[in-house]
Protein backbone atom coordinates (compact mmCIF):
# COMPACT_ATOMS: atom_id res chain seq x y z
CA UNK A 1 0.00 0.00 0.00
CA UNK A 2 2.26 2.68 1.48
CA UNK A 3 5.36 1.28 -1.24
CA UNK A 4 7.03 -1.58 -1.95
CA UNK A 5 10.51 -1.50 -0.37
CA UNK A 6 12.60 -4.67 -1.45
CA UNK A 7 10.70 -7.98 -2.92
CA UNK A 8 11.31 -11.66 -2.06
CA UNK A 9 9.96 -15.01 -2.16
CA UNK A 10 8.73 -17.27 0.53
CA UNK A 11 6.92 -16.15 3.78
CA UNK A 12 7.33 -12.75 5.15
CA UNK A 13 7.39 -11.93 8.94
CA UNK A 14 4.23 -10.29 10.03
CA UNK A 15 5.10 -7.52 12.72
CA UNK A 16 1.80 -6.60 14.45
CA UNK A 17 2.74 -3.05 16.22
CA UNK A 18 -0.30 -3.28 19.03
CA UNK A 19 -0.92 -0.30 21.31
CA UNK A 20 0.36 -2.62 24.57
CA UNK A 21 2.17 -5.33 22.78
CA UNK A 22 4.42 -6.02 19.62
CA UNK A 23 3.33 -9.58 17.80
CA UNK A 24 5.64 -11.44 15.16
CA UNK A 25 4.40 -14.24 12.84
CA UNK A 26 5.64 -16.04 10.25
CA UNK A 27 4.28 -19.26 8.29
CA UNK A 28 5.57 -22.19 6.57
CA UNK A 29 4.03 -24.66 3.60
CA UNK A 30 1.88 -24.09 0.76
CA UNK A 31 -0.51 -21.30 0.34
CA UNK A 32 -3.94 -23.10 0.58
CA UNK A 33 -2.84 -24.71 3.69
CA UNK A 34 0.25 -22.54 6.08
CA UNK A 35 1.68 -23.43 9.25
CA UNK A 36 2.71 -21.33 12.02
CA UNK A 37 6.93 -22.05 12.01
CA UNK A 38 7.31 -19.15 14.50
CA UNK A 39 5.73 -16.48 16.48
CA UNK A 40 6.12 -14.80 19.69
CA UNK A 41 4.64 -12.00 21.81
CA UNK A 42 5.53 -9.45 24.36
CA UNK A 43 3.08 -7.42 26.28
CA UNK A 44 4.65 -3.87 26.94
CA UNK A 45 4.87 -3.39 30.45
CA UNK A 46 5.05 0.56 32.11
CA UNK A 47 2.19 3.30 32.02
CA UNK A 48 2.11 6.44 29.61
CA UNK A 49 5.07 7.29 28.00
CA UNK A 50 6.05 9.50 25.28
CA UNK A 51 7.03 8.41 21.60
CA UNK A 52 10.21 8.37 21.87
CA UNK A 53 10.29 6.28 25.03
CA UNK A 54 7.16 3.80 23.25
CA UNK A 55 9.77 3.84 20.07
CA UNK A 56 12.90 2.46 22.30
CA UNK A 57 10.53 -0.08 23.99
CA UNK A 58 9.25 -1.17 20.75
CA UNK A 59 12.59 -1.74 19.09
CA UNK A 60 13.81 -3.30 22.25
CA UNK A 61 10.84 -5.80 22.07
CA UNK A 62 11.45 -6.43 18.41
CA UNK A 63 15.43 -7.15 18.63
CA UNK A 64 14.74 -9.51 21.89
CA UNK A 65 11.85 -12.26 19.71
CA UNK A 66 14.05 -11.66 16.83
CA UNK A 67 16.88 -13.07 18.37
CA UNK A 68 15.04 -15.61 20.91
CA UNK A 69 12.67 -16.90 18.18
CA UNK A 70 13.01 -19.65 15.18
CA UNK A 71 12.02 -16.96 12.57
CA UNK A 72 14.05 -17.29 8.88
CA UNK A 73 15.00 -14.51 7.64
CA UNK A 74 14.52 -10.70 8.17
CA UNK A 75 12.09 -10.28 5.53
CA UNK A 76 9.17 -8.05 7.56
CA UNK A 77 5.63 -6.51 6.07
CA UNK A 78 4.36 -4.01 9.33
CA UNK A 79 1.00 -2.17 9.37
CA UNK A 80 -0.35 1.18 10.24
CA UNK A 81 -3.10 0.97 12.70
CA UNK A 82 -6.10 2.76 12.40
CA UNK A 83 -5.19 5.77 14.32
CA UNK A 84 -2.23 6.39 12.55
CA UNK A 85 -4.05 5.82 9.32
CA UNK A 86 -6.33 8.80 8.14
CA UNK A 87 -9.29 7.12 6.35
CA UNK A 88 -12.33 8.85 4.34
CA UNK A 89 -15.64 7.86 2.36
CA UNK A 90 -16.47 9.98 -0.64
CA UNK A 91 -19.00 10.14 -3.20
CA UNK A 92 -17.58 9.91 -6.54
CA UNK A 93 -19.01 9.94 -10.17
CA UNK A 94 -18.56 6.91 -12.06
CA UNK A 95 -15.96 7.40 -14.30
CA UNK A 96 -13.01 4.85 -15.94
CA UNK A 97 -10.15 3.75 -13.67
CA UNK A 98 -7.59 5.86 -15.35
CA UNK A 99 -9.83 8.93 -14.76
CA UNK A 100 -10.72 7.85 -11.33
CA UNK A 101 -7.28 7.71 -9.75
CA UNK A 102 -6.34 11.07 -10.79
CA UNK A 103 -9.74 11.98 -9.38
CA UNK A 104 -8.78 10.41 -5.92
CA UNK A 105 -5.64 12.66 -5.75
CA UNK A 106 -7.45 15.82 -6.01
CA UNK A 107 -10.48 14.33 -3.68
CA UNK A 108 -7.18 13.21 -0.92
CA UNK A 109 -5.78 17.04 -1.60
CA UNK A 110 -9.66 18.37 -0.48
CA UNK A 111 -10.26 15.70 2.31
CA UNK A 112 -6.70 15.56 4.40
CA UNK A 113 -4.64 18.23 5.98
CA UNK A 114 -1.75 16.86 4.64
CA UNK A 115 -1.01 15.80 0.67
CA UNK A 116 -0.02 12.37 0.68
CA UNK A 117 2.56 11.46 -1.63
CA UNK A 118 1.59 8.44 -4.16
CA UNK A 119 2.85 6.35 -1.92
CA UNK A 120 1.05 7.46 1.18
CA UNK A 121 -2.19 6.84 -0.51
CA UNK A 122 -4.77 3.86 -1.75
CA UNK A 123 -8.01 4.10 -2.38
CA UNK A 124 -10.60 0.75 -2.66
CA UNK A 125 -13.52 1.38 -4.93
CA UNK A 126 -16.20 0.23 -2.74
CA UNK A 127 -19.03 -0.02 -5.24
CA UNK A 128 -22.08 1.97 -6.75
CA UNK A 129 -24.51 4.03 -4.42
CA UNK A 130 -27.18 5.51 -5.53
CA UNK A 131 -27.32 9.80 -4.46
CA UNK A 132 -31.00 10.60 -5.20
CA UNK A 133 -31.64 9.69 -9.21
CA UNK A 134 -27.87 9.23 -9.77
CA UNK A 135 -25.28 6.42 -9.21
CA UNK A 136 -21.77 7.13 -8.30
CA UNK A 137 -18.88 5.06 -6.66
CA UNK A 138 -18.07 4.48 -2.88
CA UNK A 139 -14.68 5.11 -2.15
CA UNK A 140 -12.70 4.60 0.79
CA UNK A 141 -9.45 7.02 0.74
CA UNK A 142 -6.64 5.56 3.19
CA UNK A 143 -3.45 7.56 3.97
CA UNK A 144 -0.80 8.30 6.36
CA UNK A 145 1.22 10.97 7.17
CA UNK A 146 5.10 11.46 5.64
CA UNK A 147 6.78 11.62 9.45
CA UNK A 148 4.58 7.89 10.53
CA UNK A 149 5.78 5.82 7.84
CA UNK A 150 9.15 7.54 8.19
CA UNK A 151 8.97 6.28 11.68
CA UNK A 152 7.50 3.00 10.98
CA UNK A 153 10.86 2.09 8.50
CA UNK A 154 12.47 3.44 10.90
CA UNK A 155 11.62 1.20 13.75
CA UNK A 156 11.75 -1.75 11.11
CA UNK A 157 15.87 -0.55 10.44
CA UNK A 158 16.59 -0.66 13.94
CA UNK A 159 15.28 -3.37 14.98
CA UNK A 160 17.58 -5.99 12.08
CA UNK A 161 13.97 -6.01 9.78
CA UNK A 162 14.38 -5.71 6.22
CA UNK A 163 10.74 -4.02 5.79
CA UNK A 164 8.76 -5.26 2.47
CA UNK A 165 5.69 -3.53 2.57
CA UNK A 166 3.67 -1.36 5.13
CA UNK A 167 0.14 -2.41 4.68
CA UNK A 168 -3.53 -1.05 6.12
CA UNK A 169 -4.30 -2.71 9.19
CA UNK A 170 -7.80 -3.11 7.99
CA UNK A 171 -6.63 -4.62 4.66
CA UNK A 172 -4.41 -6.88 7.12
CA UNK A 173 -7.20 -7.97 9.38
CA UNK A 174 -9.48 -8.80 6.24
CA UNK A 175 -7.01 -10.83 4.61
CA UNK A 176 -6.63 -13.62 7.03
CA UNK A 177 -10.57 -14.08 6.89
CA UNK A 178 -10.60 -13.42 2.83
CA UNK A 179 -8.73 -16.61 2.24
CA UNK A 180 -11.40 -18.87 4.02
CA UNK A 181 -14.03 -17.66 0.93
CA UNK A 182 -13.62 -20.09 -1.32
CA UNK A 183 -17.04 -21.15 -2.61
CA UNK A 184 -19.18 -19.67 -5.43
CA UNK A 185 -22.25 -18.44 -2.18
CA UNK A 186 -19.02 -16.62 -0.75
CA UNK A 187 -18.88 -14.41 -2.97
CA UNK A 188 -22.32 -12.48 -2.00
CA UNK A 189 -21.43 -13.48 2.13
CA UNK A 190 -21.18 -10.47 4.24
CA UNK A 191 -17.96 -10.19 6.89
CA UNK A 192 -18.34 -7.69 9.76
CA UNK A 193 -14.99 -7.34 11.70
CA UNK A 194 -15.03 -5.58 15.29
CA UNK A 195 -11.85 -5.45 15.69
CA UNK A 196 -11.17 -4.54 19.74
CA UNK A 197 -8.19 -2.85 20.76
CA UNK A 198 -6.36 -1.32 23.45
CA UNK A 199 -6.91 2.31 22.34
CA UNK A 200 -9.89 1.90 20.37
CA UNK A 201 -12.00 -0.48 17.92
CA UNK A 202 -11.98 -0.86 14.10
CA UNK A 203 -14.77 -1.84 11.95
CA UNK A 204 -14.25 -3.37 8.64
CA UNK A 205 -17.46 -4.43 6.56
CA UNK A 206 -17.12 -6.53 3.27
CA UNK A 207 -19.47 -8.35 0.71
CA UNK A 208 -17.67 -11.12 -0.70
CA UNK A 209 -13.87 -9.82 -1.28
CA UNK A 210 -14.39 -6.44 -1.80
CA UNK A 211 -13.91 -4.40 1.44
CA UNK A 212 -17.34 -1.80 1.67
CA UNK A 213 -16.58 0.11 4.70
CA UNK A 214 -13.90 0.98 7.24
CA UNK A 215 -14.69 2.99 10.43
CA UNK A 216 -12.49 3.49 13.57
CA UNK A 217 -14.49 4.29 17.17
CA UNK A 218 -12.28 5.88 19.81
CA UNK A 219 -13.20 3.26 22.29
CA UNK A 220 -11.32 0.48 23.36
CA UNK A 221 -9.80 -1.69 26.26
CA UNK A 222 -8.20 1.35 28.03
CA UNK A 223 -11.22 2.96 28.01
CA UNK A 224 -12.93 0.51 30.17
CA UNK A 225 -10.21 0.30 32.45
CA UNK A 226 -10.40 4.24 33.01
CA UNK A 227 -14.08 3.63 33.69
CA UNK A 228 -13.56 0.72 36.28
CA UNK A 229 -10.71 3.02 37.81
CA UNK A 230 -13.22 5.97 38.25
CA UNK A 231 -16.46 3.51 39.72
CA UNK A 232 -14.55 1.86 41.78
CA UNK A 233 -11.89 4.68 42.90
CA UNK A 234 -9.12 2.53 41.96
CA UNK A 235 -5.89 3.59 39.81
CA UNK A 236 -5.68 3.00 36.22
CA UNK A 237 -3.01 0.09 37.52
CA UNK A 238 -5.21 -1.48 39.92
CA UNK A 239 -8.60 -1.28 37.53
CA UNK A 240 -5.99 -3.06 34.96
CA UNK A 241 -5.10 -5.18 36.63
CA UNK A 242 -8.47 -6.65 38.33
CA UNK A 243 -9.83 -6.56 35.10
CA UNK A 244 -7.24 -9.38 34.09
CA UNK A 245 -7.52 -11.17 36.59
CA UNK A 246 -11.37 -11.60 35.90
CA UNK A 247 -10.71 -11.93 32.50
CA UNK A 248 -8.73 -15.15 33.27
CA UNK A 249 -10.68 -16.62 35.82
CA UNK A 250 -14.01 -16.34 34.11
CA UNK A 251 -12.17 -17.82 30.48
CA UNK A 252 -10.72 -20.99 32.85
CA UNK A 253 -14.33 -21.19 34.63
CA UNK A 254 -16.25 -20.71 30.83
CA UNK A 255 -13.77 -22.00 28.65
CA UNK A 256 -14.43 -18.46 27.10
CA UNK A 257 -18.04 -19.99 26.39
CA UNK A 258 -19.96 -18.35 28.90
CA UNK A 259 -19.60 -14.60 29.24
CA UNK A 260 -21.26 -13.19 32.09
CA UNK A 261 -19.95 -13.53 35.70
CA UNK A 262 -21.00 -16.54 37.92
CA UNK A 263 -23.89 -16.04 40.17
CA UNK A 264 -22.95 -14.93 43.52
CA UNK A 265 -20.00 -13.42 42.35
CA UNK A 266 -20.39 -9.62 43.72
CA UNK A 267 -16.75 -8.52 41.98
CA UNK A 268 -17.46 -9.60 38.70
CA UNK A 269 -20.77 -8.76 38.45
CA UNK A 270 -19.55 -4.82 40.14
CA UNK A 271 -16.94 -4.97 37.17
CA UNK A 272 -19.58 -6.13 34.68
CA UNK A 273 -21.98 -3.24 35.72
CA UNK A 274 -19.41 -0.57 35.99
CA UNK A 275 -18.50 -1.41 32.28
CA UNK A 276 -22.00 -1.60 30.45
CA UNK A 277 -22.27 2.30 29.90
CA UNK A 278 -19.38 2.55 27.72
CA UNK A 279 -19.71 -0.41 26.42
CA UNK A 280 -23.24 0.00 25.27
CA UNK A 281 -21.89 3.70 24.08
CA UNK A 282 -19.60 1.14 21.98
CA UNK A 283 -22.58 -1.01 20.30
CA UNK A 284 -24.69 1.81 19.77
CA UNK A 285 -21.47 3.14 17.32
CA UNK A 286 -21.30 0.04 15.52
CA UNK A 287 -25.42 -0.33 15.25
CA UNK A 288 -24.71 2.95 13.25
CA UNK A 289 -22.13 1.50 10.96
CA UNK A 290 -24.06 -1.48 9.86
CA UNK A 291 -27.38 0.80 9.59
CA UNK A 292 -25.13 3.31 7.04
CA UNK A 293 -24.52 -0.54 5.17
CA UNK A 294 -27.80 -1.36 4.95
CA UNK A 295 -29.13 1.45 3.63
CA UNK A 296 -25.37 2.68 1.47
CA UNK A 297 -25.28 -1.13 0.10
CA UNK A 298 -29.01 -2.38 -0.33
CA UNK A 299 -29.62 -6.15 0.81
CA UNK A 300 -26.72 -6.09 2.90
CA UNK A 301 -27.54 -8.18 5.93
CA UNK A 302 -24.93 -10.07 8.10
CA UNK A 303 -25.66 -13.24 9.69
CA UNK A 304 -23.17 -12.61 12.47
CA UNK A 305 -20.87 -9.85 13.88
CA UNK A 306 -17.08 -11.20 14.61
CA UNK A 307 -14.95 -10.06 17.59
CA UNK A 308 -11.29 -9.78 17.29
CA UNK A 309 -8.19 -8.10 18.99
CA UNK A 310 -7.15 -8.61 22.25
CA UNK A 311 -10.02 -6.90 23.80
CA UNK A 312 -12.69 -9.62 22.56
CA UNK A 313 -11.11 -12.30 25.43
CA UNK A 314 -12.57 -9.82 28.04
CA UNK A 315 -16.52 -12.01 28.29
CA UNK A 316 -18.11 -8.62 30.17
CA UNK A 317 -17.22 -6.75 26.74
CA UNK A 318 -18.36 -9.44 24.38
CA UNK A 319 -21.21 -10.30 26.30
CA UNK A 320 -22.69 -6.91 26.66
CA UNK A 321 -21.68 -5.74 22.62
CA UNK A 322 -24.13 -9.15 22.25
CA UNK A 323 -26.82 -7.67 24.08
CA UNK A 324 -27.04 -4.26 22.57
CA UNK A 325 -25.97 -5.29 18.59
CA UNK A 326 -29.23 -6.80 16.73
CA UNK A 327 -26.73 -8.93 14.75
CA UNK A 328 -25.34 -12.28 17.29
CA UNK A 329 -21.69 -11.11 18.18
CA UNK A 330 -19.29 -14.38 18.08
CA UNK A 331 -15.30 -14.95 18.43
CA UNK A 332 -13.76 -15.06 15.71
CA UNK A 333 -11.12 -17.53 14.84
CA UNK A 334 -8.86 -16.07 12.21
CA UNK A 335 -6.16 -18.93 12.52
CA UNK A 336 -9.14 -21.35 11.36
CA UNK A 337 -7.63 -23.42 8.30
CA UNK A 338 -3.92 -23.07 9.61
CA UNK A 339 -1.77 -25.43 11.57
CA UNK A 340 -0.53 -24.14 15.05
CA UNK A 341 0.03 -27.17 16.62
CA UNK A 342 3.81 -26.67 16.60
CA UNK A 343 3.15 -22.62 17.81
CA UNK A 344 4.03 -21.48 21.45
CA UNK A 345 0.39 -19.88 21.32
CA UNK A 346 -1.08 -20.83 24.66
CA UNK A 347 -3.07 -24.11 25.20
CA UNK A 348 -6.13 -22.28 26.83
CA UNK A 349 -6.97 -20.02 23.82
CA UNK A 350 -5.54 -21.97 21.09
CA UNK A 351 -9.31 -22.53 19.72
CA UNK A 352 -10.11 -18.93 19.61
CA UNK A 353 -6.68 -16.63 19.40
CA UNK A 354 -8.15 -13.96 18.30
CA UNK A 355 -5.77 -11.15 18.86
CA UNK A 356 -3.63 -12.81 15.95
CA UNK A 357 -5.91 -11.25 13.46
CA UNK A 358 -3.86 -8.87 12.17
CA UNK A 359 -0.37 -10.35 12.80
CA UNK A 360 -1.61 -13.42 10.35
CA UNK A 361 -2.95 -11.20 7.89
CA UNK A 362 0.33 -9.52 7.41
CA UNK A 363 2.15 -12.69 7.74
CA UNK A 364 -0.04 -14.10 4.32
CA UNK A 365 1.07 -11.24 2.05
CA UNK A 366 3.86 -14.76 1.45
CA UNK A 367 5.55 -13.81 -2.71
CA UNK A 368 6.36 -10.57 -4.28
CA UNK A 369 4.29 -11.78 -6.68
CA UNK A 370 0.98 -10.87 -4.67
CA UNK A 371 2.89 -7.59 -3.73
CA UNK A 372 2.49 -6.46 -7.20
CA UNK A 373 -0.42 -8.03 -7.82
CA UNK A 374 -2.21 -5.86 -5.20
CA UNK A 375 0.26 -2.69 -6.07
CA UNK A 376 -1.35 -3.06 -10.06
CA UNK A 377 -5.10 -2.77 -8.75
CA UNK A 378 -5.79 0.99 -8.91
CA UNK A 379 -8.61 0.00 -6.31
CA UNK A 380 -5.61 -0.92 -3.48
CA UNK A 381 -2.90 1.54 -4.29
CA UNK A 382 -2.07 4.38 -6.36
CA UNK A 383 1.50 3.79 -8.06
CA UNK A 384 3.72 6.61 -8.62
Amino acid sequence: MFGLLTSGSGWPIGVDIGGDSVKLMQLRGPSQSPAVSACALRRLSGGAVDEAELHARRVSALRELIREGAFRGRRAVMALSCEELRVKSVRLPQMPESELAQAVRWEAREQFSFEPDPDQLCFLNAGEVRVGEELRNEIILMAAPGDIVRRRVALAEEAGLRLEHIDAEPLALFRTFERLLKRREDERAVTVLVDLGRIGTRVVVARGRQVLFIKTIGIGGRDLVKTIAEQLNLSEGEADELRLKIMREQSEQAGNDESKPSAGDSLQWTVFDAVRGKVQELAQEIMLCLRYCAVTFRGLRPGEVLLTGGEAYDPALASLLDEHITTPCVLARPLRAVDVSGAPLGADRRGVLCEWGVCAGLALRKSSRQQQRDIGNARRRLSA
